[in-house]
């Protein structure tokens, strides 16, 4: 009998500046309600974890799409409190792809010297957060970038230009709707070397979610 090769499982861990997208269910795509920005966590060769402003039950079936990666669709196998995992569904033709682009991508995080200069716009290390309105309503979102003058945010629902939400602690003026979300002018230009403090969610906050979670 001739010998079956054992197809090979590689992964990646611990990335930190690949933003994409995710589609929960097989629905016409809406902004808010099941089009979402996400931050790409790991990547292997059968599955793949994200940081994401809304977390779908286990089982549901969700669709990302990566520039580096391509567009890779699975159902939801672990839950986090902040993202989730999936397991990816593919052909063997398919995952020698993803091991290949995997494996480039890899490449270039050893041997691509990043860009000093182009610092205007920043990819927080901690992008999940909490966004509110005056009325004390709240709820996670995903900050995709910032600058000392506005971000743009991912959330579970499409704002009207002109409202006024606090990301984080900053507090500013929805100027822009986009496919997967909507930019934020702040009030101010803000101090860039505390901005990214200042953007991430209140400590009560983020406990409240924490056993919110642990006990769904």
């Amino acid at each position: 009998m001739p010998e079956v090769l054992e197809r090979p499982t590689i992964a990646l861990h611990g990335i930190t500046t690949v933003a994409g997208r995710y589609v929960i269910g097989e629905q016409s795509t809406h902004p808010g309600i099941n089009l979402f920005a996400c931050r790409l966590r790991m990547i292997g060769s059968d599955t793949l974890r994200l940081t994401a402003p809304v977390i779908p039950q286990k089982g549901e079936r969700v669709s990302t799409s990566f520039n580096s990666f391509g567009t890779l669709t699975g159902r939801v196998t672990r839950q986090f409190d902040d993202g989730f995992e999936i397991s990816i569904e593919q052909t063997a033709a398919e995952r020698e792809r993803l091991n290949a682009r995997i494996a480039s991508f890899s490449e270039k995080l050893w041997t691509t010297e990043t860009d000093r200069r182009v610092a205007q716009r920043v990819m927080p290390s901690n992008p999940r957060t909490v966004i509110a309105r005056p009325d004390n309503w709240s709820q996670p979102c995903l900050i995709v970038d910032y600058s000392i003058s506005g971000a743009a945010v991912s959330a579970a629902f499409q704002p009207e230009v002109g409202e006024i939400v606090t990301v984080g602690r900053v507090t500013g003026e929805v100027v822009r709707l986009f496919d997967f979300g909507f930019a934020v002018r702040f009030f101010e230009p803000q101090d860039a070397d505390h901005l990214e403090g200042l953007l991430e969610a209140p400590d009560e906050w983020r406990e409240v979610m924490r056993r919110t979670f642990q006990a769904v």
